[in-house]
């Protein structure tokens, strides 16, 4: 009996089952949250109206450990409804009852800041939401969004070696003031009562539109 019983498959495993399950749960039940609240706009950190401007000061990181994001915004008001849209790909002619209208915002802030992939996003009276920049957005510029074209300014390092503020050789600084006028695809008919501007989810501006 005792030899059978030593060549049976243990069964202890059947009753740690039930706790491994739980266990997982919960651990995924933490991760949803957080990746959640990482991957969208869902903290406030500066807010104004339409034609004044915001001054922003912004908690970031790069490869030396952390920094501050400082600089100015004002949104100017919007462009004219086009249907044709400028994306990674080219020029096309966007579809029946689609427009791009241009977002104009003028920017105040030292040469040395980082501030290339920003995201601009509209939200209409309906609270929908449509957006270009960051990387995860499939139409639209991705680097000079809310910066000069010619003018980006510096890229955050990635790498110890790399210095923080420093240009390409042939590039030179970036204004302290600057327009941008990023366009977005919307509905011709869509009513807009805020802009935001995010450089790094989760945090971002909200400019409060006139009525």
């Amino acid at each position: 009996m005792s030899a059978a019983n030593d060549n049976r498959p243990s069964r202890w495993w059947i009753a740690a089952v039930p706790v491994a399950i739980v266990t997982m749960l919960l651990a995924n039940g933490f991760r949803v949250p957080v990746f959640w609240y990482q991957s969208g706009q869902h903290r406030e950190i500066a807010s104004g109206d339409a034609n004044e401007w915001v001054s922003v000061t912004e908690e970031t990181s790069d490869a030396h450990g952390d920094l501050t994001r400082k600089y100015d915004v004002r949104f100017a008001g919007l462009g004219g409804a086009e249907t044709a849209y400028e994306s990674r790909a080219g020029e096309f002619t966007l579809p029946e009852g689609m427009v791009a209208r241009s977002v104009k915002l003028d920017f105040r802030a030292e040469p040395d800041q980082v501030l290339k992939h920003c995201a601009v996003t509209l939200i209409d009276d309906e609270g929908r939401e449509y957006r270009v920049g960051h990387v995860e957005d499939d139409l639209g510029a991705k680097i000079t969004v809310c910066v000069p074209e010619e003018t980006p300014g510096p890229s955050a390092p990635i790498v110890d070696a790399e210095t923080r503020g420093t240009l390409p050789p042939e590039e030179q600084p970036r204004p302290s003031e600057w327009s941008a006028s990023p366009a977005i695809a919307v509905p011709a008919d869509a009513r807009f009562v805020e802009v935001r501007i995010s450089f790094e989810n989760p945090d971002y501006v909200r400019i409060r539109l006139l009525s």
